[in-house]
């Protein structure tokens, strides 16, 4: 009695050469090709990160800053403090925590209320903690700290730096005039790139 045999029903199947290559190559070179495509496929659709851009913006606005009560150390830290949680403070920890501000180390630290930001070189008071903007604005008043969120007007109410987002695009405010009544300096050439707002009258 014969071993039973698989019955085949056609021709063996066959990979093609690609080029004169061997049969096994060129299925690994369609693969890789395919793989590559994809990749290349989502790199092109992937948004950019909005978070990223504003916290590389603010990095770069703080070395155009002058804090005349700064000590001339430069070993000293410049002290960032985050009042509330929100995406872009996760983004702005990172990022400041592993750079330098003109050549001085970035302090990081979290705030649970308005009157813990004292000591700091910049405040960002995160969106999620709009309701805290008069209460941390007078936490600092007239203590040469900069003012920052992504809440929207905040720069038009009483802060001095604010982030608009228009679809992809970021950009952001500056209220000079809050700025020199902290006592702070800003450079000619921030302020060149800054879109430049008023304080809005309180309404009656």
């Amino acid at each position: 009695m014969s071993a039973l045999r698989p019955r085949r029903d056609g021709p063996p199947h066959r990979i093609p050469r690609i080029l004169g290559l061997p049969a096994w190559l060129g299925a690994c070179l369609l693969v890789a090709a395919t793989a590559l495509a994809g990749r290349l496929a989502l790199a092109a659709t992937a948004p950019p990160d909005v978070n990223q851009t504003k916290a590389n913006m603010l990095w770069n606005i703080a070395k155009f800053v002058d804090w005349p009560r700064l000590s001339d150390d430069h070993s000293q830290p410049l002290v960032f403090t985050i009042l509330g949680e929100d995406d872009l403070a996760a983004d702005l920890a990172g990022l400041l925590s592993s750079r330098t501000v003109n050549g001085r180390p970035v302090f990081v630290r979290f705030a649970r209320r308005p009157q813990d930001a004292k000591g700091s070189q910049i405040l960002y008071l995160a969106a999620t903690e709009s309701q805290l903007v008069s209460s941390a604005l007078a936490a600092v008043d007239s203590s040469a700290v900069l003012t920052v969120s992504d809440a929207p007007g905040f720069a038009a109410h009483g802060g001095m730096v604010g982030f608009a987002t228009e679809g992809e695009h970021v950009r952001f405010e500056v209220n000079r005039a809050q700025a020199e009544r902290g006592g702070l300096r800003l450079s000619a050439k921030l302020l060149s790139l800054a879109h430049l707002v008023s304080d809005t009258p309180a309404a009656p």
